[in-house]
């Protein structure tokens, strides 16, 4: 147990806090926060932690049908009103 040398312990712990701190040094403030907040979020999932950040996904919000339908039919709308005047035109002018 580690009463047994508190010593090798405390460098032990020592050399293990300086080297995680050596991976945070080339990091943004955003990217520390990014890197704990996804350590967090592995923990229970699958066998304890995920493997891939992917997986994090099931924690976004559905896009629901509706919502599908009104983006696609953001571009829809204005290339079937483009078709339609080009289409009028033609029809007038000849």
């Amino acid at each position: 147990g580690a009463h047994r040398d508190k010593n090798l312990i405390l460098e032990n712990i020592r050399a293990s806090i300086s080297k995680n701190l050596e991976n945070f040094k080339t990091m943004t403030p955003q990217e520390i926060f990014e890197t704990r907040k996804n350590k967090f979020l592995r923990i229970g999932r699958n066998k304890g932690f995920i493997e891939s950040l992917d997986d994090l996904s099931s924690l976004k919000i559905p896009q629901s049908n509706f919502e599908r339908i009104l983006k696609s039919r953001k571009t829809i709308i204005p290339t079937a009103l483009l078709i339609t005047i080009i289409l009028l035109s033609l029809f007038i002018f000849l």
